[in-house]
């Protein structure tokens, strides 16, 4: 729960701080409260939140609904709609929205915990399955020069196999790490460490590949790479140091 930041919409001040110190007790970060959609939706761009509790039923041009729209067509930000009207109309209206919860009020804190999570472990299975499905294969003959096509978001990024950091494995997944960011790739590790260059990249541990002209130093069983610490495992430690350049 700890560093999950929370954006309010809720046109009702007494019920918006009724929960907002829930969430705050609950160890939730309230990002932001805002009682119109038309400053969340400005102000969701700026502060990223991890998710959105919106009412359905606020005043303005923008209703909670078409709020909910521009998240969802925009980008991966879970939304959780918020109502005292229970009724079939305002819930199809919400249906279409497609919101990964649905809270009436008055919302006890164990609703809203219990939901709040629910909605996060969704959402990150869902958004890890768009990216693996989406991911683009790697290709055999792969140079150090070269780059790979990655999933982010909405788009396909170009990563060059030099700005890789490091992979680590994710599951039956690989992950990438960038000094901008981490991508989620299609492959397992041993696809990944088949595919890349060993002349550059090694093998350390049964769950990282690094780059080796990213190293910027060795300690005791570690390597320290962009101030992060990787583990080399026993079973690669002779391999590992005879690829290194050591005086």
């Amino acid at each position: 729960m700890a560093g999950i930041k929370v954006l309010l919409v809720e046109d009702d001040w007494i019920i918006a701080k009724e929960i907002s110190y829930n969430l705050q007790d609950l160890g939730f970060e309230v990002a932001g409260h805002f009682d119109n959609a038309e400053e969340a939706y400005r102000q969701a761009k700026i502060i990223q939140p991890d998710l959105v509790i919106l009412d359905i039923d606020l005043s303005g041009e923008m209703t909670g609904i078409d709020f909910a729209k521009q998240l969802k067509q925009e980008g991966r930000i879970p939304f959780i709609f918020l109502t005292a009207l229970a009724d079939t109309q305002t819930v199809e209206k919400a249906k279409l929205a497609e919101p990964y919860a649905y809270l009436v009020k008055p919302v006890a804190p164990e609703t809203l915990y219990s939901t709040i999570e629910i909605t996060l472990h969704n959402a990150s299975r869902r958004n890890d399955t768009e990216i693996t499905a989406s991911a683009t294969s790697i290709k055999e003959d792969l140079g150090y020069a070269d780059g790979i096509f990655v999933k982010n978001k909405k788009r396909l990024e170009k990563v060059l196999l030099k700005d890789i950091l490091w992979v680590e494995a994710y599951d039956i997944y690989a992950m990438i790490k960038t000094a901008t960011g981490q991508y989620l790739l299609s492959h397992s590790l041993k696809t990944v460490e088949e595919r890349f260059p060993s002349s550059h990249f090694i093998r350390v541990h049964r769950s990282y590949l690094v780059n080796k002209d990213r190293i910027d130093a060795i300690e005791e069983s570690d390597l320290v790479i962009a101030e992060a610490r990787i583990p080399v495992g026993k079973t690669y430690r002779d391999s590992v140091m005879k690829k290194l350049s050591i005086l």
